[in-house]
């Protein structure tokens, strides 16, 4: 067989229970459905920082903050680190992104669109690049391929003024609504970021090289709050009930319109994927195309009274992940997997070795059925906070959303080099919605202090090393 073409598909912010195949109410993803139907769903899958930057850039480089250091939205990955992409570029496959990547810090005088932003992602193994900000960052002054296509369409004005309607923390003396507030696009489906990044994807498809495998990254901005839905999606919404958040059982009518919102927003990914994968089979390169849905972190959703991320809540730390293709065994897997596997899952299944320096593990052997299990534990990071879980007692070292050190400006530019925030311990089995904190319970007092030491030496392992550098070769100079 030839090597595969490699489809990755990146949501942002999609958490990992509002699909088709959960039963968390209805979301309408009959096309991600039908991926599941013939791949592996990873129902367990938590990302390494429930932050956009340093997930990602973990995903890209398969390693943890602590050695890329990319900690908040406020590092980028450096240029020439090495990632899973210039491995698959150096073994032969066309690299390209479509869509967000964020490897680079969303600097408001920013332009994605020049030539030294495309010369900072080749470095890191993007040959061809369609970067965009996402989210409503137009209004920041941040230039990107969609706020382009806004302007060369003589829209972007409307489209500003749409998104000014929700409050941006940059902005202390301008409000607006919340982030998490719906309210359905107004314009032609078109100029919808969903819609721009489906459509850009599709023409590089069609364009690409058919002499080599691709790897393509199709990052989709959506479901990331601000909240702004195709009407006719959130019409389909509208008489299906939309249940609670976990731990509010009486919401306001905004949070579940929010919600169902939220949900709407899936469903458009879900039918520009279904696109995508209808372009692959016309073009008879589906059977040797491995596709992989997944995001960078989740979203709260009203749970726990929280919207957002940041937090190591379910909502905000566990993801859906599909993968789909030669390979792959149609099965169900409550195995525990990392974001940071990816990486080297991918160059597996292109029979390319990972880079050194990856931590990830590949999930190969998982996929094919070979194997039940993955990880013993899953962790993650924020700042200077952690997380341990082993699918059925979790600790998490820390919640940032609650520190209230006066820190930097935000939560999320929490430093690394202080002590954690007070931590929390759940067993998720008897607990699922996390609602019973062990750690005030003296009781629990022998399984909190082993569950300390298992967090430090699974820090400790993850901790790599700067790679030595050799002196050369020794050559002792002789009396002549």
């Amino acid at each position: 067989m030839d090597q595969p073409n490699l489809l990755l598909i990146l949501a942002d912010q999609h958490r990992w229970d509002l699909v088709g195949w959960e039963a968390n109410g209805v979301t309408l993803t009959p096309h991600l459905d039908a991926l599941a139907a013939r791949g592996t769903r990873c129902r367990s899958t938590y990302c390494t920082a429930p932050l956009c930057s340093p997930s990602r850039a973990a995903l890209a480089s398969g390693r943890y903050g602590a050695n890329t250091g990319c900690f908040t939205n406020l590092h980028d990955l450096p240029a020439h680190t090495p990632t899973f992409i210039n491995q698959l570029r150096t073994a032969g496959y066309q690299t390209a992104c479509v869509g967000k990547t964020h490897l680079a810090i969303h600097a408001y005088d920013a332009d994605y669109t020049s030539p030294d932003h495309r010369a900072y992602l080749r470095t890191l193994g993007w040959d061809e690049t369609c970067e965009v900000a996402g989210n409503g960052l137009l209004k920041t002054g941040l230039r990107c391929e969609y706020s382009q296509f806004l302007r060369d369409r003589g829209r972007f004005a409307d489209v500003l003024e749409f998104y000014r309607q929700w409050h941006y923390f940059m902005e202390p003396g301008r409000r607006g609504d919340p982030d998490f507030t719906c309210h359905a696009w107004p314009f032609e489906e078109e100029l919808h970021e969903t819609a721009f990044i489906g459509q850009r994807a599709g023409d590089w498809l069609a364009g690409r090289d058919r002499q080599r495998p691709f790897l393509l990254h199709v990052g989709f901005t959506a479901p990331h709050s601000p909240v702004e839905p195709l009407p006719r999606w959130l019409d389909r919404y509208a008489s299906l009930a939309e249940p609670p958040p976990w731990g509010d059982p009486q919401p306001p009518e905004s949070r579940l319109s929010a919600r169902r919102g939220y949900r709407a927003l899936i469903s458009e990914i879900d039918e520009t994927v279904g696109m995508l994968v209808d372009q692959l089979a016309t073009a008879g390169d589906l059977a040797n195309t491995v596709i992989v849905y997944t995001a960078d972190h989740g979203e709260m959703a009203g749970d726990h009274g929280r919207c957002g991320k940041t937090c190591f809540f379910e909502g905000s730390v566990r993801v859906p992940l599909v993968v789909a293709g030669p390979g792959v065994k149609h099965q169900e897997s409550a195995a525990l997997v990392e974001l940071l596997d990816l990486g080297s899952t991918l160059c597996d299944l292109a029979g390319v070795p990972a880079h050194d320096l990856d931590q990830g593990r590949s999930l190969r052997p998982l996929l094919a059925g070979e194997t039940a299990s993955h990880r013993a534990t899953v962790y993650a990071e924020m700042g200077c906070d952690r997380m341990l879980c082993d699918g059925q007692t979790k600790l998490m070292w820390g919640d940032p959303a609650l520190d209230q050190r006066r820190l930097g400006r935000l939560h999320l530019d929490k430093p690394v080099t202080i002590p954690a925030s007070p931590g929390r311990l759940y067993d998720l089995v008897a607990d699922p919605h996390e609602t019973r904190n062990l750690l005030d319970e003296p009781a629990a007092a022998g399984l909190a202090a082993e569950w300390q030491q298992r967090l430090l030496a699974r820090f400790n392992e993850n901790t790599q090393p700067r790679p030595s550098r050799s002196r050369g070769a020794y050559r002792p100079i002789t009396a002549a």
